[in-house]
């Protein structure tokens, strides 16, 4: 053979092996490609019997799980796991699988191993938590859950497995420690509770008082107020709010309007404004000098600011500023507080001897009702200010 025939023939065969190359690096990039697809869309084509078929294998082991049943995921789920013997999430596939088939054993031997690959599995999470509460360890379950609810605050079992660690008080004192750091779920468990029974919101108030002060705000501390007011439950209601807005005892909240917002929509204990048209609500002042400025427009007396509170039997004093207003168009606001708005229990304050402009009125409470109304009522064509409402026992 001469030596240009070699050369071509030689030139041909290393196009012909640079070509196979590159057909097989195109073949593992298009399975990578639909491997790394398949974690994201288990419904997307992949393929499973290459040497990284993690993703791929993980997907189909979770659709034939649920299509199939948990006994044929299995092989799918060993194949993920020999491809990718470090994931938490392989591994763990695995393990349910094996749990929904009665492989107890294996299921624990797998779940083991998962455990150990990081707390960022939910499923493992699950499985750990359940352990923890069948050894009475409480401490160990309140660890599991608030790894599972770090990830996945709204997980979908989130009020099952924290209806069953709060189960138990000592359940509820691990939890609180786990809350007293303030993890992100803390807000979603006391917000998302407009449908949750009875029992399970008092195990939540029993967490809140447990873990004191400071990670729930009085905006969101709302949202459980309200549905306890929903329940009848208006003493816990209270204690809640007491809890976390600030009241510093008072038996009223915001005496001085310095939290209140005339342009959010009020809610459980704060004070709520009239929203007729014929009744002008304004916050005058700014910093600690706040007041409400009123006027009704209109031709009869309205029920314009009023609070609702939770009061034991016995002898009270309200007492209210009306800065900037003279003592004629003061009289025009009067005050009732009984278990519901009845204009009629209406009473003008009487001026307190020394003070121009500060008044107050006595009223006694009885047994009659659990919630009173205290209401301002404001006659037409008599704006005035009103600041400093307090209210207090009278000895």
């Amino acid at each position: 053979m001469s030596e240009p025939r070699a050369t071509s023939v030689a030139g041909r065969v290393r196009k012909g092996a640079l070509v196979v190359s590159m057909l097989v690096m195109a073949v593992a990039a298009l399975l990578s490609g639909t491997d790394r697809q398949s974690r994201e869309f288990p419904n997307s084509p992949s393929f499973v019997g290459w040497p990284y078929d993690t993703g791929a294998a993980r997907a189909r082991a979770m659709l034939t799980f649920v299509r199939q049943g948990p006994a044929h995921a299995i092989a799918y789920a060993r194949r993920a796991v020999a491809s990718d013997p470090i994931s938490a999430q392989a591994v763990s596939i695995l393990g349910q699988a094996q749990l929904y088939s009665q492989h107890t054993a294996e299921a624990h031997k797998a779940f083991s191993v998962s455990g150990q690959l990081g707390w960022r599995d939910g499923m493992t999470q699950i499985y750990w938590l359940d352990q923890a509460l069948q050894d009475q360890d409480y401490k160990v379950a309140a660890e599991r859950l608030d790894a599972l609810l770090r990830q996945a605050p709204s997980d979908e079992n989130r009020d099952r497995l924290l209806a069953a660690v709060a189960a138990s008080e000592a359940g509820r004192s691990a939890l609180a420690e786990r809350l007293k750091l303030a993890p992100v779920w803390a807000r979603t468990m006391v917000t998302t509770v407009s449908e949750l029974p009875a029992d399970q919101v008092l195990q939540r108030i029993d967490l809140m008082r447990r873990t004191g002060k400071g990670v729930w705000d009085c905006p969101t501390s709302e949202f459980i107020t309200q549905r306890l007011i929903n329940l009848g439950m208006i003493q816990e209601a209270q204690s809640v709010w007491q809890l976390n807005c600030e009241t510093s005892g008072a038996l009223l909240y915001d005496g001085g309007f310095d939290h209140i917002d005339t342009l959010q929509k009020s809610t459980a204990f704060d004070w709520q404004l009239s929203n007729r048209g014929d009744a002008e609500i304004t916050i005058a002042g700014d910093g600690g000098q706040r007041s409400l400025a009123l006027e009704v427009t209109g031709t009869v007396s309205l029920p314009i600011v009023q609070q609702i509170v939770v009061l034991k039997p016995g002898r009270y004093q309200l007492s209210w500023r009306t800065p900037d207003t003279n003592s004629a168009q003061a009289r025009a606001l009067q005050v009732s507080l009984a278990c519901n708005a009845d204009f009629s229990k209406a009473q003008v304050g009487e001026p307190v001897a020394g003070k121009s402009d500060t008044w107050r009125q006595q009223f006694v409470i009885d047994n009659q009702c659990q919630v009173r109304q205290l209401i301002f009522w404001l006659a037409p064509g008599a704006p005035i200010h009103l600041d400093d409402v307090a209210l207090s026992l009278s000895r």
